[in-house]
């Protein structure tokens, strides 16, 4: 350490200090005649000594007022960082058998040992993700090498990294191509390749693409990529299985392998059925001599969901607009309609999810059963009036639009009018909106038109040339069941006069199909709801629920406890207790086996038990198994770009003066600097009043004051 004193102004100041200091003790004690004959050889012996003291205080006190600094220079030597990156992946195993296993992992300490000598070592192990220290258990599911790197690049990168050590046998299967990390990193990456690089007798299936979810009823692709090894000439025969226990195929087909490196992709069609997590395998024949059997199969899951919408189209007679509405309807796939007239009608409404009432409730006709029972049920309705309506029924049957008029009048011509930007419910493109207002009339009830407060109007009524406020299309959903109202009859002339001037119907479907899926979609009244983020997880994630719980005036709240019971398939429970947080529950389950698994969770608030019940899946993961030949390719690639090299399992020791011999990796010199103040010294403080306490008390004890 070295320390100087540091100053802002001119060093010729000081002599001003200097100065006021032998002015000062000058003027005290040479003018006062008091202290002494100053002239003459006999002046008193201490006057000098006090001088000298008032002198040396003054100028002291000058030069604090300079404000003067130490400032002091400290100088660290920083060794370089070496980083061990250690791949513990299921693949390792493949690597070496277990003595070659147990002395690999004996050197590997030994190199940390030698390195951490002349360095500072840091060493990790890696596979999913990166933890501390070396291991020597390969357990992981996935190699991630680039997540590796980054760990020693955004931790050690301004700390003196000198070098990467990499033990693994450059087979990656998550994370980007650590290649890529290479000129980022800058500095040299030492390889120490593992596994073998030659082409073993091998048939696997590398991967299968599929969707994760699919609708209940469709059937969906699957893509199974095939690979072979030195296996020319020989016949495979892909097969699929649903369900456990590969019992059921659903697919087959023989596959000729035409040459040692054989690569094919196939394309199976399956069907989506029945609702439910389902459990697929593709399969291939294990060939003789391969030297691994495990990949010739793989597992995955597909969820097959019910989404299906169950729409009741009820008229009170036959209507060209009926043709119109169900087709638009039956665009989408995942609505199911059921076509049929009140007189005729023997089903029961609870089996559908919405009800398309056209003319109802009619004059002629009786209908008002019908309209109780879907209103006792809280089945949505959409009401489209028509001259057969009985508006006096209609108006007590519902409480959106209320129409005072003469029923025997003749109905209006109504055009569109388009209110998009008071309406907030759904979105419907602009373009629909344009589109509607050029299409033919409506014919509406005659009457004035009154809507409940909560309605959200989509479209009005424009009689000839005159916008009005009377709802053509508006709905409601404030109560248990929604209500939709369309004012008119006729909307067959739209379909027609859409496809005449684009040569499609999409405005008139998407009005349809969008009135349709905002009616079907329930409000959720449950007070205790439980959560999963997916239904599907993979072995190496955790298994996450979130909570909420409502009071009765539908507040979250988190004052109970919440606990839930996980069942395998064995029926064997696995309690947990939720965490809370802010208003709401939250629980982590970390990590199950695969299988597939049902939970409940339970609490009790003001004396009433709340459950909530689910299912999900835990697939395995089959990534390492899949390559059994290493790439120490990539590994000689990355060691070239770095300035590093690459060695094997055997000659780990040698890594050690390579290391040592590179000229960039060597210790970096830090200088720091830390300024202070003199004028905080509190020792000077005592020192000056030290000074001015000694001259005090000579001075009154020789009489001087």
């Amino acid at each position: 350490m070295n320390t100087f004193i540091f100053e802002e102004y001119p060093v010729w100041y000081l002599a001003f200090c200097v100065l006021a200091g032998l002015l000062y003790a000058g003027f005290l004690y040479f003018r006062d005649k008091s202290l002494g004959d100053t002239t003459t050889t006999g002046k008193r012996p201490w006057l000098l000594p006090l001088a000298f003291l008032r002198f040396l205080t003054v100028s002291s006190i000058c030069f604090l007022l300079l404000s003067p600094v130490i400032r002091s220079k400290f100088v660290e030597v920083v060794k370089p960082y070496i980083v061990v990156l250690q791949d513990h992946s299921e693949s390792m195993k493949q690597a070496f058998n277990q003595t070659d296993s147990t002395a690999f992992h004996s050197n590997l300490e030994k190199l940390v040992a030698e390195l951490g000598k002349d360095y500072q070592v840091q060493s990790y192990n890696f596979g999913s993700d990166v933890k501390e220290g070396l291991t020597s258990i390969y357990d992981q599911k996935t190699t991630n090498i680039s997540d590796a790197l980054d760990l020693a690049y955004n931790v050690y990168a301004n700390q003196n990294l000198g070098a990467v050590v990499l033990a693994t046998d450059g087979v990656y299967n998550q994370g980007s191509n650590p290649q890529y990390l290479t000129t980022k990193i800058g500095v040299p990456i030492y390889s120490i390749a593992l596994g073998d690089t030659t082409p073993k007798r091998d048939l696997l299936i590398e991967k299968v693409l599929h969707n994760r979810i699919a609708y209940l009823g469709d059937k969906f692709t699957a893509r199974v990529d095939i690979s072979a090894k030195n296996c020319r000439g020989e016949n495979a025969v892909l097969n699929i299985y649903k369900g456990k226990g590969n019992t059921n195929k659903v697919f087959s087909k023989t596959i000729s392998i035409a040459k040692d490196d054989f690569v094919i992709s196939e394309d199976v069609i399956l069907n989506a059925e029945p609702a439910g997590v389902q459990q697929f395998t593709a399969s291939v024949t294990v060939l003789k001599d391969e030297v691994n059997a495990n990949n010739n199969q793989q597992s995955f899951f597909v969820e097959v969901v019910d989404n299906r919408q169950k729409i009741l189209l009820l008229a009170a007679s036959p209507h060209p607009d009926l043709a119109s509405i169900r087709q638009a309807i039956e665009v989408n796939k995942n609505y199911e309609v059921t076509t049929d007239f009140a007189s005729t009608f023997k089903g029961n409404v609870r089996d559908f999810n919405v009800a398309v009432l056209h003319g109802m409730p009619a004059k002629n006709a009786s209908s008002e059963t019908i309209i109780g029972q879907l209103k006792t049920a809280s089945i949505p309705i959409l009401y489209v009036l028509t001259e057969q309506t009985d508006i006096g029924a209609f108006n007590r049957a519902q409480t959106l639009v209320q129409i005072n008029g003469n029923g025997n009048a003749k109905p209006n011509d109504v055009r569109v009018k388009a209110n998009g930007d008071k309406f907030t419910i759904f979105t419907v493109e602009p373009q629909t909106l344009a589109t509607l207002e050029q299409l033919p009339p409506l014919k509406a009830p005659f009457g004035s038109y009154q809507t409940a407060p909560n309605a959200q109007t989509l479209l009005l009524q424009k009689v000839g040339s005159t916008p009005t406020t009377y709802p053509l299309l508006t709905y409601t959903g404030a109560s248990d069941a929604k209500v939709g109202v369309l004012a008119g009859e006729g909307i067959f002339r739209w379909k027609f006069y859409e496809y005449k001037s684009s040569q499609n119907n999409n405005s008139f479907n998407e009005l349809v199909t969008k009135s349709i899926q905002y009616l079907s979609a329930k409000n959720d009244k449950r007070k205790f709801r439980v959560t999963m983020p997916k239904s599907i997880f993979t072995e190496n994630e955790n298994i996450t629920f979130d909570a909420e719980l409502y009071n009765d005036s539908y507040e979250l709240i988190n004052t109970p406890d919440v606990s839930i019971n996980i069942y395998d398939e064995a029926s064997k429970a696995y309690p947990f207790l939720f965490n809370k947080n802010g208003k709401a529950y939250n629980l982590n389950a970390k990590f199950f086996p695969p299988g597939n698994y049902t939970y409940e969770a339970k609490t009790v608030y003001n004396g009433v038990e709340h459950k909530a019940t689910g299912n999900f899946t835990v697939v395995s993961i089959q990534l390492e198994s899949q390559q059994t030949v290493a790439n120490h390719r990539l590994l000689r690639s990355m060691a070239e770009q770095s300035g590093g090299l690459v060695v094997s399992a055997d000659s780990i020791t040698t890594l050690v003066e390579k290391i040592k011999s590179k000229a960039s990796i060597k210790p970096i010199q830090y200088s720091t600097f830390k300024s202070r103040s003199i004028i905080n010294l509190r020792w000077i403080f005592f020192l000056l009043a030290l000074l001015l306490a000694i001259e005090w008390f000579v001075r009154k004890y020789v009489g001087g004051y």
